[in-house]
């Protein structure tokens, strides 16, 4: 199977289409050009990304399958919200930590709009136990902590840390803890936003695979706090 370092414009395109002609009978009508300009491309993507994250980061995974693998699907779940349209105008590409499942463990995530890509690392919404063993974790080593999610090499490439957080620092740790801020996260992610233009060009996965490589420290972290080896 062909692999790909970059999505061609078309793939962008179609998301644009998308966006604008959210509805199945657009969708049906142009099933064979999704296919063609939008999953193939990004199939051919994940196995790009995937041979470049071998070498730096061998125990991350992804998948080509098209349901179940690192793609995320399109069709979306309107029965409990008030969103109705069917689709997403976007795809999202998951790279996961090989001892786990997808979404449970640390891992690599990028979300393509058709004017935006959105490149994530980190560990999102772990398990009560799993988020636990962190706080212990940043509480017994609070200078890896700090060279891992707050050092200036992980700083110069990302944001720092985002996501969902507890109001107060959780019991038993005081209120004034040094990583007060940190303890209260329920997410530990981070995320570097670029041009959709990007993934159109020439080495897009070798940048892929060096923003990455900038939070090696936060995911090694991550995953030995979690019982994972990294």
């Amino acid at each position: 199977m062909t692999t790909s370092d970059r999505l061609p414009q078309t793939a962008l395109a179609f998301l644009a289409d998308l966006r604008d002609h959210n509805d199945r009978d657009w969708y049906d009508a142009h099933r064979k050009r999704c296919d063609a300009d939008l999953i193939e491309p990004c199939r051919a993507l994940v196995r790009g990304v995937a041979a470049g994250l071998a070498k730096p980061f061998p125990r991350i995974v992804g998948s080509d399958k098209k349901v179940g693998g690192s793609l995320t699907r399109l069709h979306r779940d309107t029965r409990f919200g008030k969103d109705k349209r069917p689709f997403n105008a976007h795809v999202g590409l998951h790279f996961w930590h090989r001892a786990g499942k997808k979404m449970q463990v640390p891992g690599f995530f990028l979300r393509i709009d058709p004017d935006e890509l959105l490149v994530a690392t980190g560990y999102h919404g772990p398990d009560k136990p799993q988020l636990e063993q962190i706080r212990e974790a940043i509480d017994a080593d609070p200078k890896g902590w700090a060279a891992a999610a707050h050092g200036k090499p992980f700083r110069s490439a990302w944001s720092g840390l985002e996501g969902e957080a507890l109001k107060r620092v959780p019991a038993p740790w005081d209120a004034d803890h040094p990583h007060g801020d940190d303890l209260r996260r329920k997410d530990f992610t981070a995320f570097s936003r670029w041009p959709a233009s990007a993934a159109t060009r020439a080495g897009f996965v070798d940048r892929l695979v060096a923003q990455w490589q900038a939070s090696d420290a936060l995911m090694g972290f991550l995953c030995r706090a979690t019982g994972l080896p990294w």
